[in-house]
């Protein structure tokens, strides 16, 4: 079944929007010692300007459908477009920490509003089912594609010299793709009818950003300041406050009131110990990047195009091993994840010996990033089809979206908790390990605990050819990679 050349420019269109958001999410972690050095920024700070892109997106997650429907989908994605885009401009253009961050809070609250709205615009214009399948194959390469494009572009453009403080073009690039993609959306995709009866409360998202914040500002400040006593307190009281928030939540849930979760779902054993392989999961996947990048350019005399060119090597690795387990993955789910979490772990032993030389080869260095490629590319296209196994018709919608929800609240424990203990650890020897430094030793070995943390789950899960359940969409299995 082929596409006409309409359909081709609609999922063009709409993809822009995942391809942004996925390029400033991976492009950033390679720049970010170039960033610090150029702003004379704190580790705390480089931290938050990650967090705060991720914080703003997965604030906007819960209510994204209900407000495409309020607005209009395609208005809503227009609007979320020329967001990102102003946003990018406030990046690029930064003199200090306080506007990037700002920047960066903005990009992610835009990114919140126009990537759900590409994903639900493409499912409405394609109402063959074959067709939205292939539609949304398509939007998925995209955004893998983007993954690598990033990596490669967070190395090349800060080391341009034809511009004073470089490392602004990965900021600045997405303008003129924003302002084009603004300009064909509104005047390519067709309008969809807004359907003004639905609600959006903003209180819920609100409250989710603030409890998140509470959460993550002391486990990030808190190192660097030698926990004082205000970090502790914040920790607790935002603890505190995320139990009193759960609890009103289930309590307006039984109560028939509407509630941000469907606590059904968490009678589920499978979908709670999917839930705990997630969490675990991200939180080593983003902190790889961003503890591998500095640690090349600080510690091995890699410069970041050598760095990005480095990283382009996992991304194939990750693509190859997503195409060649898609076949195996209904029928031998968990045996694939257990496979692509034992290469994980064996790749983080290795990059601990080869790490170790002196001089690390940029072909030896290569093969070992693809090498951890091929595992990340085994388990990350399966976790949310097993985390959403059996739970019904009606309630893969909702567990869809609270999966995502922990999915970027884990990037972001992985930046304050891993990174962080990175960040502020000592540069003495790891062990024996001569000339590998106790910050890298550390985070590897908590990455690699964290990813034995994942195979316990998905040993405890059933084996997906056992039990017939609901069929999860591309749709879903789409959302996962993003």
């Amino acid at each position: 079944m082929r596409f006409r050349i309409k359909d081709l420019l609609h999922i063009c269109i709409l993809s822009i929007g995942i391809f942004l958001f996925v390029i400033d999410l991976f492009i950033i972690n390679v720049s970010l010692p170039t960033i610090q050095q150029s702003l004379d920024l704190s580790n705390s700070a480089t931290q938050w300007i990650i967090i705060l892109y991720i914080i703003g997106y997965a604030s906007l997650l819960i209510n994204a459908g209900n407000a495409g429907d309020y607005f209009g989908k395609k208005k809503l994605y227009v609007m979320g477009m020329a967001g990102f885009t102003v946003a990018s401009v406030l990046c690029g253009l930064s003199s200090n920490i306080y506007l990037l961050l700002l920047g960066r809070l903005l990009q992610g609250i835009s990114s919140g509003m126009m990537v759900p709205q590409g994903i639900a615009l493409i499912t409405l214009l394609f109402e063959d089912a074959s067709k939205r399948a292939m539609a949304l194959g398509i939007y998925g390469s995209i955004a893998g594609i983007a993954s690598v494009i990033g990596q490669l572009l967070g190395g090349l453009l800060p080391d341009q010299s034809w511009i004073h403080e470089s490392w602004r073009l990965i900021f600045l690039i997405n303008i003129p793709i924003g302002i084009l993609a603004c300009i064909a959306a509104y005047c390519c995709v067709p309008r969809d009818q807004p359907n003004p009866t639905s609600t959006i409360s903003f209180i819920p998202m609100l409250s989710l950003f603030i409890l998140l914040m509470g959460l993550i500002s002391p486990l990030v400040m808190g190192p660097e300041l030698h926990w004082p006593i205000w970090s502790i307190l914040l920790l607790a009281a935002a603890l505190i406050f995320t139990l009193l928030f759960l609890k009103k939540q289930k309590k307006l849930y039984k109560t028939g009131q509407k509630s941000l979760f469907n606590f059904a779902l968490f009678h589920n054993r499978i979908f709670n110990l999917g839930l705990i392989a997630a969490l675990a999961y991200y939180m080593v996947q983003d902190a790889y990047f961003i503890i591998n990048s500095n640690y090349l350019q600080h510690e091995k005399s890699y410069t970041a195009t050598m760095t990005g060119i480095a990283f382009v090597y996992q991304g194939i690795g990750y693509v190859v091993a997503s195409l060649m387990v898609s076949r195996f993955i209904q029928h031998h789910g968990k045996a694939v994840v257990l496979t692509g979490l034992g290469i994980m772990v064996m790749g983080l032993f290795l990059h601990l010996l080869v790490l170790n030389e002196v001089s690390v080869a940029s072909d030896q260095l290569h093969l070992l990033f693809f090498f951890y490629g091929l595992g990340c590319g085994s388990v990350l296209p399966s976790l949310m089809t097993l985390a959403l196994k059996d739970v019904s018709k009606e309630l893969i919608g909702v567990g869809s979206a609270i999966y995502l929800t922990v999915q970027q609240l884990s990037i972001c424990l992985g930046i304050a908790f891993v990174v962080g203990l990175f960040l502020h650890e000592n540069g003495n020897p790891f062990f024996r390990l001569n000339n590998i430094t106790t910050a890298y030793g550390a985070a590897t070995t908590v990455s690699i605990l964290l990813l034995l943390l994942v195979a316990c789950c998905i040993v405890c899960l059933p084996a997906i050819g056992k039990k017939k359940g609901n069929c999860i969409t591309a749709q879903q299995k789409l959302d996962c990679e993003v």
